[in-house]
């Protein structure tokens, strides 16, 4: 006698064509078996972009994913849509990935943050209509323990912080049985990409860091990170893991630059720099942060969990846009 069929989860994904989103969706559509697992509701605020064609581009992706038309503005609609999509038979969504771009504005009060706005609002949303599991990326703040008590001085660290109090704070004052866990990534290679305001930032990265090592890491390997959540959620309930890939100081980054590129850190002029403060103070306060505290993520505990990870000299080879020697 054959066993009966388990139903298929949907994970409701947000973000789904930017960078954590569409990581988390490419590994999960690299998992062997994933057809016969889960159902991927991806949400956007535009099915109709390239990027949100590209989900659905093959025949076996159109019928793993199901793109969802939203805004975060607006959850209670988007999980109108995602229970008719819902496979389960019982219009229940399983799993929700969350996460809000930050808003380089900063609020003097965090609630009137649209960062904090939506993401509470998916949180409520999400326990209402009875969402088992609730993965978040947040964001690291000295390491697994002590960002649960440091908020920081940044503004986009500190909505952070908020957002996951009041997950946890909510799953308890509302009597939900909804499992979760939360990621804190580092700094993204991502944020090194050929551009102007690159050169800035890294101008005043080296002037304000110095000798001072900074961790990071790859938006794809955060994806792989989540995906296992989702494929094994009994071995991540309850936690909160900083990551982290690679480590190093602005000389030994410049050192891997040229390495690969046969050029250097690009930077520009000191004193344009020193405008970043001026410019976008919430960048300022957080290099400032990285000199005087630091992140403080485990990359070998990051390592243990996925071997596979990008030290940065890898994803300049394989990810940037730089041309290699």
């Amino acid at each position: 006698m054959s066993s009966p069929s388990v139903p298929l989860r949907a994970i409701l994904v947000f973000g789904a064509t930017g960078r954590q989103g569409s990581a988390l969706i490419n590994a999960l559509l690299s998992s062997p078996g994933i057809e016969s697992k889960h159902t991927i509701l991806a949400v956007t605020r535009d099915p109709s972009t390239p990027r949100a064609q590209k989900l659905i581009q093959s025949e076996r992706s159109r019928r793993i994913i199901k793109v969802i038309k939203g805004n975060l503005n607006s959850p209670s609609e988007i999980f109108r849509q995602a229970r008719e999509l819902s496979p389960s038979g019982d219009n229940k969504v399983w799993g929700v990935f969350s996460m809000q771009d930050k808003d380089p504005k900063i609020y003097p009060n965090y609630l009137d943050s649209p960062e904090v706005k939506q993401a509470f609002g998916l949180i409520d949303e999400s326990i209402k209509n009875g969402v088992e599991y609730y993965v978040y990326t947040s964001g690291d703040r000295g390491g697994n323990d002590r960002s649960w008590e440091n908020p920081t001085t940044v503004p986009h660290f500190k909505t952070k912080y908020h957002i996951e109090r009041y997950l946890l704070d909510q799953i308890k004052e509302q009597n939900s049985s909804m499992r979760w866990t939360i990621f804190r990534p580092t700094m993204f290679y991502e944020n090194l990409q050929p551009t102007f305001d690159i050169k800035i930032f890294m101008t005043a990265y080296r002037d304000i860091l110095r000798n001072k090592k900074c961790q990071w890491i790859s938006t794809v390997d955060i994806g792989v990170f989540v995906s296992k959540a989702f494929l094994t959620p009994e071995e991540y309930y309850g936690r909160a893991i900083s990551l982290a890939g690679d480590e190093f100081t602005f000389e030994e980054l410049d050192e891997k630059f040229r390495k690969v590129t046969g050029k250097g850190v690009p930077v520009t002029f000191g004193v344009l720099g020193k405008t970043l403060g001026l410019a976008a103070r919430d960048y300022q306060l957080m290099l400032e942060c990285f000199r005087d505290d630091g992140y403080g993520a485990d990359i070998e505990e990051c390592r243990r969990i996925h071997p596979g990870m990008m030290g940065v000299e890898e994803w300049l080879r394989e990810r940037s846009g730089y041309t290699k020697i």
